[in-house]
């Protein structure tokens, strides 16, 4: 019998999910998506094919992954929701962000969990999925959860939950970092004279292009930027701004600040489990 995927939430990573689902062969008749939001299940129905429900129900126990693709903080109440109709050898397969796995065990009453943390590229086919399987996994579960996981795009597999709440750090909120920058060329470029529609495109191709650059070279991100930068010149007299308002140290004080975020965040939902 086919595996059939439960979607337990429409949002943009469940969208992205069901899209790398169906693009790597799945059928979209055997994918369940779970939504209060009318327009959200048109959507999934009209454009993905797929099956809809606004309230878990019998169809629930058809499932033999059920990915929990929902804010973190109203995960609780979900789990609690869908209890009733979860099948017991369900495989749950959450990209909840800091919920651990011991406590969505308690509020599935099942052990075969695993967590993931996927990123927004996803949704245009370039995403990083970290992903975590506890040991007592059993095999078949293992193969499923990474068949899943790796229709989102480029997975990386973490030794802890503790280095997959750093991973979604990076990766995870690492768009937002990323955009910001966009946002600080494209601003310091407006500034200076050049028309908005061509600062933004500039901005964006120049972050594009290095990222693929680095992507395809076997040199490290250091010699990458030795190369651009001619002693003297230009490019070294920005980075010499950058040193001096030490960006180094400010990006990791800032990946410190989010994983100690993430890290309270964790304990809250777990004391509350």
């Amino acid at each position: 019998m086919a595996n059939r995927i439960a979607m337990i939430g429409g949002g943009n990573m469940a969208t992205a999910l069901v899209g790398g689902l169906i693009k790597n062969g799945f059928d979209p008749a055997t994918i369940d998506v779970l939504d209060r939001n009318e327009h959200k299940r048109k959507m999934f129905a009209e454009e993905m094919k797929v099956v809809v429900h606004d309230a878990p129900g019998e169809w629930l126990k058809e499932a033999t992954v059920v990915v929990l693709a929902v804010k973190p903080q109203g995960l609780a109440q979900t789990c609690e929701t869908i209890l009733p109709f979860l099948a017991p050898n369900a495989l749950m397969f959450s990209i909840a962000a800091g919920v651990r796995i011991g406590t969505i065990a308690r509020w599935t009453k099942t052990d075969k969990v695993v967590r993931t943390m996927p990123n927004t590229p996803s949704l245009v086919g370039a995403g990083v999925i970290g992903f975590f399987a506890p040991a007592g996994l059993d095999e078949e579960a293992l193969a499923l959860s990474k068949q899943v996981a790796e229709a989102m795009d480029e997975v990386i597999e973490v030794r802890s939950e503790q280095e997959l709440d750093l991973l979604s750090t990076v990766s995870g909120s690492g768009p937002a970092y990323v955009f910001r920058f966009i946002e600080a060329l494209e601003a310091a470029a407006i500034k200076r004279g050049f028309d908005p529609e061509g600062a933004r495109r500039m901005a964006i191709m120049t972050l594009w292009g290095a990222s693929k650059l680095a992507m395809e070279s076997t040199e490290p991100p250091a010699k990458l930027r030795e190369n651009v930068t001619s002693k003297k010149g230009t490019t070294a007299e920005a980075l010499r701004v950058m040193q001096e308002h030490d960006f180094m140290g400010m990006m990791d004080e800032a990946i410190q600040a989010a994983y100690d975020r993430n890290q309270v965040l964790a304990t809250e939902l777990d004391a509350a489990a």
